[in-house]
């Protein structure tokens, strides 16, 4: 019975032993260019490796094409650099980020040098305006991402005592005003880099979307403009982290847009107009925002 019982405990204690070591072991990558990985291997997919590695504030998740190594192999070192409360878990970061932002909003097209020196004080203010929106991301590795933007541009002026001179000579006295909306919403990349224990990011982000103007005008007599194009989107950010899950942040942002048409609606009555060249209405903008952040 005695001897049964120590050869029972042996192999228990070998396997015991050895699941102990495979815990932690950790994995070798090594890449085509630059020094090899001592790492741990969570995830192979769609010729895409993922894996976790120590840098200098603490563990990183990220990711590599598996084109860009000659080779990796399990369990190549004994000892682990990693800890082992994270060694076993695989979702170590936000994998998902909601921002509501809003702030000051620059146009950069120039003014036309032949206008009268009122209507250039005209539309100097009018380039001037505020502008609100979110987005929503997805992050798929600690770095990187996909997202959707939604901006909207907003400014007005009026003039309630202005003349306008007519192609044969009349001059008509009256109002004139523009209230502007310009709608920016696509997708876009992002990049994020996290430090100060993770609470804190970089963020820089890239998209391209639908850009839709709309001008609800008064010239003497009610009139509006719609048009739309595709238009393009940088973002550099910085967020700080108040909470887990809660950061503050300030970010700079260009949207670029050109339009080259729109539909002219006036008396009830609305036609095309195709822009000449050099009178192309220039949409693009820079907006400072300040935006609160939820990471979950």
């Amino acid at each position: 019975m005695k001897s049964f019982k120590s050869s029972v405990v042996k192999p228990i204690a070998i396997l015991s032993f050895l699941f102990s070591l495979s815990l932690q072991a950790q994995d070798l990558i090594v890449p085509n260019k630059g020094n090899s990985v001592n790492c741990k291997i969570t995830n192979i997919k769609d010729n895409i490796i993922y894996f976790t590695f120590m840098h200098k504030e603490g563990a990183r998740s990220t990711l590599m094409s598996l084109d860009e190594e000659k080779y990796h192999q399990y369990n190549y070192y004994q000892i682990s650099e990693l800890p082992a409360e994270i060694v076993l878990p695989k979702r170590r970061y936000a994998h998902f980020r909601i921002a509501i932002n809003g702030g000051f909003t620059y146009r950069l097209a120039p003014i036309a040098n032949n206008l009268s020196y009122e209507m250039k004080q005209y539309l100097r203010k009018l380039k001037i305006g505020y502008h609100y929106g979110t987005d929503v991301s997805f992050f798929f590795s600690e770095h990187l991402g996909c997202g959707l933007k939604f901006t909207n541009f907003r400014s007005k002026n009026q003039i309630n005592n202005a003349y306008v001179v007519l192609e044969d000579g009349s001059v008509l006295y009256g109002k004139v005003s523009d209230d502007i909306s310009i709608y920016f919403v696509g997708p876009f990349f992002t990049s994020r880099f996290l430090h100060a224990k993770k609470r804190n990011a970089l963020m820089l982000n890239f998209g391209i979307g639908y850009v839709r103007y709309v001008d609800n005008a008064v010239l003497i007599y009610d009139y509006r403009i719609k048009g739309q194009t595709l238009g393009f989107c940088w973002d550099v950010g910085y967020e700080i982290g108040l909470t887990k899950n809660i950061a503050l942040g300030l970010q700079l942002s260009c949207v670029t847009a050109t339009l080259i048409s729109y539909d002219l609606t006036a008396g009830g009555y609305t036609q095309y107009i195709t822009l000449p060249k050099d009178s192309y209405e220039g949409l693009s903008r820079v907006d400072i925002s300040v935006d609160v952040r939820v990471n979950l």
